[in-house]
Protein backbone atom coordinates (compact mmCIF):
# COMPACT_ATOMS: atom_id res chain seq x y z
CA UNK A 1 0.00 0.00 0.00
CA UNK A 2 1.34 3.24 -1.15
CA UNK A 3 2.31 6.16 1.53
CA UNK A 4 -0.59 8.32 0.37
CA UNK A 5 -3.64 5.30 0.43
CA UNK A 6 -1.85 4.56 3.94
CA UNK A 7 -2.58 8.25 4.88
CA UNK A 8 -6.16 7.89 3.46
CA UNK A 9 -6.66 5.37 6.05
CA UNK A 10 -5.22 6.77 8.67
CA UNK A 11 -6.36 10.48 9.00
CA UNK A 12 -3.74 13.33 7.67
CA UNK A 13 -2.18 15.99 9.67
CA UNK A 14 0.61 18.76 8.57
CA UNK A 15 3.67 19.30 9.68
CA UNK A 16 7.18 21.61 8.60
CA UNK A 17 10.73 20.49 9.24
CA UNK A 18 12.55 22.83 11.66
CA UNK A 19 15.78 20.55 11.33
CA UNK A 20 17.19 18.64 9.34
CA UNK A 21 15.79 15.76 10.68
CA UNK A 22 16.57 11.71 9.87
CA UNK A 23 14.35 9.43 8.20
CA UNK A 24 13.92 6.03 9.54
CA UNK A 25 12.64 2.85 7.63
CA UNK A 26 11.07 1.85 11.09
CA UNK A 27 10.62 3.95 14.29
CA UNK A 28 13.57 3.07 15.92
CA UNK A 29 17.14 4.22 16.38
CA UNK A 30 18.87 1.15 16.61
CA UNK A 31 21.01 0.60 13.94
CA UNK A 32 20.86 -1.94 11.33
CA UNK A 33 24.24 -3.96 9.98
CA UNK A 34 23.98 -6.08 6.20
CA UNK A 35 26.82 -7.83 7.48
CA UNK A 36 29.77 -7.91 10.39
CA UNK A 37 31.69 -4.57 9.56
CA UNK A 38 28.74 -2.62 7.54
CA UNK A 39 29.87 0.74 8.42
CA UNK A 40 26.68 1.86 7.37
CA UNK A 41 22.93 1.72 9.28
CA UNK A 42 20.44 0.14 6.68
CA UNK A 43 17.61 1.81 9.01
CA UNK A 44 18.21 5.20 7.70
CA UNK A 45 16.29 6.57 4.85
CA UNK A 46 16.80 10.03 4.16
CA UNK A 47 17.04 13.15 5.75
CA UNK A 48 14.35 16.15 5.57
CA UNK A 49 15.98 19.42 5.16
CA UNK A 50 14.86 22.52 7.17
CA UNK A 51 11.43 24.21 6.10
CA UNK A 52 10.23 20.87 4.10
CA UNK A 53 6.41 20.67 3.98
CA UNK A 54 4.86 17.29 5.37
CA UNK A 55 1.83 15.18 5.87
CA UNK A 56 1.56 13.30 8.96
CA UNK A 57 0.95 10.70 11.51
CA UNK A 58 1.73 10.59 15.25
CA UNK A 59 3.00 7.03 16.41
CA UNK A 60 3.80 5.46 19.92
CA UNK A 61 6.80 6.29 21.44
CA UNK A 62 7.58 10.61 20.12
CA UNK A 63 7.61 8.91 16.62
CA UNK A 64 5.92 10.73 13.58
CA UNK A 65 5.34 8.82 10.09
CA UNK A 66 5.40 11.66 7.35
CA UNK A 67 5.81 11.40 3.63
CA UNK A 68 7.36 14.35 1.84
CA UNK A 69 7.68 15.81 -1.77
CA UNK A 70 10.52 13.37 -1.93
CA UNK A 71 10.19 10.56 0.51
CA UNK A 72 8.56 8.78 3.64
CA UNK A 73 9.56 7.06 6.75
CA UNK A 74 9.76 7.63 10.45
CA UNK A 75 10.82 10.65 12.24
CA UNK A 76 11.44 12.22 15.72
CA UNK A 77 8.79 14.92 16.77
CA UNK A 78 10.93 16.92 18.24
CA UNK A 79 12.33 18.20 14.93
CA UNK A 80 8.76 19.00 13.71
CA UNK A 81 6.89 21.93 14.07
CA UNK A 82 2.80 20.27 13.31
CA UNK A 83 0.69 23.11 12.17
CA UNK A 84 -2.97 22.94 10.35
CA UNK A 85 -3.76 22.08 7.14
CA UNK A 86 -4.12 25.90 6.22
CA UNK A 87 -1.02 26.95 7.74
CA UNK A 88 0.87 24.03 5.41
CA UNK A 89 -0.96 25.38 2.26
CA UNK A 90 -0.20 28.64 2.92
CA UNK A 91 3.49 28.10 3.89
CA UNK A 92 3.43 25.65 0.16
CA UNK A 93 2.20 28.85 -1.36
CA UNK A 94 4.70 31.56 0.07
CA UNK A 95 7.16 29.02 -0.96
CA UNK A 96 6.08 28.81 -4.81
CA UNK A 97 5.97 32.57 -5.26
CA UNK A 98 8.92 33.87 -3.19
CA UNK A 99 11.87 31.76 -2.27
CA UNK A 100 15.59 31.05 -1.69
CA UNK A 101 17.28 28.29 -2.29
CA UNK A 102 21.24 27.00 -0.60
CA UNK A 103 23.76 26.31 -3.26
CA UNK A 104 26.27 25.53 -1.29
CA UNK A 105 25.71 23.85 1.83
CA UNK A 106 27.61 25.39 5.42
CA UNK A 107 26.79 26.66 9.13
CA UNK A 108 25.08 29.49 9.44
CA UNK A 109 26.17 32.21 12.33
CA UNK A 110 23.23 31.07 14.47
CA UNK A 111 24.78 27.15 14.12
CA UNK A 112 21.98 26.03 12.03
CA UNK A 113 23.44 23.49 9.46
CA UNK A 114 21.60 24.43 5.76
CA UNK A 115 21.77 21.62 3.38
CA UNK A 116 22.58 22.17 -0.66
CA UNK A 117 19.38 22.36 -2.19
CA UNK A 118 17.23 23.61 0.36
CA UNK A 119 14.20 25.98 -0.36
CA UNK A 120 13.08 28.33 1.72
CA UNK A 121 10.56 31.27 1.91
CA UNK A 122 11.69 34.60 1.83
CA UNK A 123 9.37 36.85 3.81
CA UNK A 124 8.93 40.75 3.52
CA UNK A 125 11.82 42.48 4.47
CA UNK A 126 14.22 39.89 5.22
CA UNK A 127 17.27 39.85 3.15
CA UNK A 128 18.96 36.86 1.89
CA UNK A 129 22.40 36.13 2.34
CA UNK A 130 25.40 34.91 0.86
CA UNK A 131 28.59 34.11 3.12
CA UNK A 132 32.01 31.90 1.57
CA UNK A 133 34.21 29.48 3.55
CA UNK A 134 32.29 27.46 5.74
CA UNK A 135 28.96 29.15 5.84
CA UNK A 136 25.48 28.07 3.30
CA UNK A 137 25.07 30.11 0.36
CA UNK A 138 21.72 31.55 -0.63
CA UNK A 139 20.42 32.60 -3.78
CA UNK A 140 17.52 34.23 -4.76
CA UNK A 141 15.34 32.25 -6.93
CA UNK A 142 16.61 28.51 -8.80
CA UNK A 143 20.11 28.99 -11.11
CA UNK A 144 19.55 29.12 -14.63
CA UNK A 145 19.85 25.63 -16.18
CA UNK A 146 23.24 26.53 -18.50
CA UNK A 147 26.23 24.77 -19.20
CA UNK A 148 28.43 27.16 -17.30
CA UNK A 149 26.05 27.40 -14.25
CA UNK A 150 26.08 23.33 -14.23
CA UNK A 151 29.51 22.93 -14.04
CA UNK A 152 29.93 25.70 -11.44
CA UNK A 153 26.90 23.82 -9.05
CA UNK A 154 28.78 20.81 -9.50
CA UNK A 155 32.37 22.63 -8.10
CA UNK A 156 30.15 24.09 -5.35
CA UNK A 157 29.10 20.53 -4.21
CA UNK A 158 32.57 18.84 -4.46
CA UNK A 159 33.72 16.90 -1.34
CA UNK A 160 30.09 16.35 0.25
CA UNK A 161 30.56 13.02 2.26
CA UNK A 162 29.53 9.95 0.88
CA UNK A 163 26.68 8.83 3.80
CA UNK A 164 24.15 6.18 2.96
CA UNK A 165 20.73 7.74 3.48
CA UNK A 166 22.17 10.58 4.24
CA UNK A 167 22.76 9.87 8.21
CA UNK A 168 25.42 12.65 8.24
CA UNK A 169 24.53 16.08 8.83
CA UNK A 170 26.63 16.82 6.14
CA UNK A 171 26.72 13.62 4.24
CA UNK A 172 24.71 12.84 1.39
CA UNK A 173 24.48 9.52 -1.04
CA UNK A 174 24.46 9.22 -4.76
CA UNK A 175 20.49 9.91 -4.98
CA UNK A 176 20.41 12.59 -2.70
CA UNK A 177 23.29 14.21 -4.40
CA UNK A 178 21.89 14.34 -7.16
CA UNK A 179 18.24 15.57 -6.00
CA UNK A 180 19.78 18.06 -4.26
CA UNK A 181 21.60 19.50 -7.50
CA UNK A 182 18.94 19.66 -9.38
CA UNK A 183 16.85 21.55 -6.47
CA UNK A 184 19.53 24.20 -7.13
CA UNK A 185 17.68 24.56 -10.47
CA UNK A 186 14.26 24.22 -10.06
CA UNK A 187 13.63 20.59 -10.75
CA UNK A 188 12.21 18.45 -7.72
CA UNK A 189 13.38 14.57 -8.07
CA UNK A 190 12.08 11.81 -6.00
CA UNK A 191 14.65 10.48 -3.01
CA UNK A 192 16.02 7.23 -4.94
CA UNK A 193 17.95 6.34 -7.77
CA UNK A 194 15.09 4.18 -9.21
CA UNK A 195 12.98 6.47 -9.07
CA UNK A 196 14.46 9.10 -10.23
CA UNK A 197 15.24 7.01 -13.32
CA UNK A 198 11.27 6.48 -13.10
CA UNK A 199 10.70 10.60 -13.09
CA UNK A 200 13.11 10.97 -16.52
CA UNK A 201 10.70 8.72 -18.22
CA UNK A 202 7.89 10.25 -17.06
CA UNK A 203 9.14 13.49 -17.54
CA UNK A 204 9.86 12.63 -21.36
CA UNK A 205 6.06 11.59 -21.99
CA UNK A 206 5.28 15.38 -20.90
CA UNK A 207 7.75 15.98 -23.30
CA UNK A 208 9.90 17.85 -20.38
CA UNK A 209 12.78 15.70 -20.70
CA UNK A 210 15.02 13.67 -23.10
CA UNK A 211 15.33 10.10 -22.04
CA UNK A 212 17.16 6.80 -23.81
CA UNK A 213 17.23 3.22 -22.72
CA UNK A 214 20.69 2.22 -22.77
CA UNK A 215 20.35 -1.39 -22.27
CA UNK A 216 21.91 -3.75 -24.84
CA UNK A 217 23.93 -0.78 -26.21
CA UNK A 218 27.89 -0.63 -26.77
CA UNK A 219 29.87 1.47 -24.64
CA UNK A 220 30.42 3.40 -28.05
CA UNK A 221 26.73 3.94 -28.45
CA UNK A 222 26.26 5.08 -24.94
CA UNK A 223 29.15 7.44 -25.28
CA UNK A 224 27.81 9.40 -28.67
CA UNK A 225 23.72 9.17 -26.65
CA UNK A 226 25.60 11.03 -23.20
CA UNK A 227 27.65 13.75 -25.52
CA UNK A 228 24.28 14.50 -27.83
CA UNK A 229 22.52 15.09 -24.37
CA UNK A 230 25.42 17.10 -23.01
CA UNK A 231 26.53 18.09 -19.46
CA UNK A 232 23.92 18.02 -16.81
CA UNK A 233 22.58 14.08 -17.60
CA UNK A 234 21.94 11.91 -15.70
CA UNK A 235 23.21 8.97 -16.10
CA UNK A 236 21.52 5.20 -14.36
CA UNK A 237 23.35 1.41 -13.53
CA UNK A 238 22.14 -0.63 -11.06
CA UNK A 239 22.50 0.87 -7.65
CA UNK A 240 24.11 3.97 -8.30
CA UNK A 241 23.33 7.70 -10.13
CA UNK A 242 25.57 10.19 -11.80
CA UNK A 243 25.58 13.26 -13.73
CA UNK A 244 27.58 13.88 -16.87
CA UNK A 245 29.85 16.42 -16.50
CA UNK A 246 31.40 16.46 -19.63
CA UNK A 247 34.10 15.64 -22.51
CA UNK A 248 37.84 16.24 -21.57
CA UNK A 249 41.40 14.82 -23.61
CA UNK A 250 39.00 12.16 -25.03
CA UNK A 251 37.42 10.85 -22.04
CA UNK A 252 34.15 11.26 -20.52
CA UNK A 253 34.18 13.08 -16.98
CA UNK A 254 31.35 11.75 -14.40
CA UNK A 255 29.84 14.08 -11.19
CA UNK A 256 28.65 11.57 -8.54
CA UNK A 257 29.60 11.03 -4.47
CA UNK A 258 30.87 7.31 -4.31
CA UNK A 259 31.17 5.29 -1.52
CA UNK A 260 33.86 2.66 -2.92
CA UNK A 261 34.77 1.05 -5.85
CA UNK A 262 36.93 -2.35 -6.64
CA UNK A 263 39.81 -2.67 -9.13
CA UNK A 264 41.87 -5.63 -9.90
CA UNK A 265 40.26 -7.23 -6.78
CA UNK A 266 41.39 -4.26 -4.07
CA UNK A 267 38.44 -1.76 -2.87
CA UNK A 268 39.34 2.12 -2.64
CA UNK A 269 37.62 3.82 -0.35
CA UNK A 270 36.12 7.45 -2.05
CA UNK A 271 33.65 8.16 0.22
CA UNK A 272 33.14 12.02 -1.46
CA UNK A 273 31.33 13.67 -4.04
CA UNK A 274 34.09 13.99 -7.16
CA UNK A 275 34.76 14.40 -10.77
CA UNK A 276 36.19 11.40 -11.76
CA UNK A 277 36.05 9.22 -15.36
CA UNK A 278 34.02 6.11 -15.46
CA UNK A 279 35.17 4.66 -12.67
CA UNK A 280 36.08 0.45 -13.18
CA UNK A 281 33.47 -2.12 -12.32
CA UNK A 282 33.67 -5.88 -13.39
CA UNK A 283 35.76 -6.16 -16.53
CA UNK A 284 35.02 -3.12 -17.45
CA UNK A 285 33.51 0.28 -16.19
CA UNK A 286 30.24 2.03 -15.19
CA UNK A 287 29.70 3.19 -18.66
CA UNK A 288 29.40 -0.75 -19.39
CA UNK A 289 26.24 -0.99 -17.05
CA UNK A 290 24.99 2.01 -17.26
CA UNK A 291 21.28 1.02 -17.95
CA UNK A 292 19.39 4.90 -18.92
CA UNK A 293 20.40 8.21 -19.36
CA UNK A 294 18.05 11.48 -19.24
CA UNK A 295 17.96 15.27 -19.41
CA UNK A 296 15.26 17.95 -17.78
CA UNK A 297 14.41 20.58 -20.67
CA UNK A 298 13.93 23.64 -18.01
Amino acid sequence: MSGWYRFLSMGMQYGIAIRNVCVRTEPTLEPLRKYKGDVWDRRQESRLTIGEPLQLKRQDGGWLYVISDSTEGYVREEGIFVCTRRHYEKYRETVAQNYQVVIKSGRYKDGQYFRVGTVLPVFEKERTYGCTGSAPVFIRNYLPFTERQIRLQMERMLDIPYSWGDERLDGMDCSSTVRAFYACFGLSLPRNSEEQRSCGETLRAMRQAEYEDLTGKSAAEKTDVIKKLGVGAVLHMPGHVMLYAGEKDGAQWIFHNCDTYIMDGTEYVVRKSIISKFLPKGEGTYLDYLTAVWRPVL
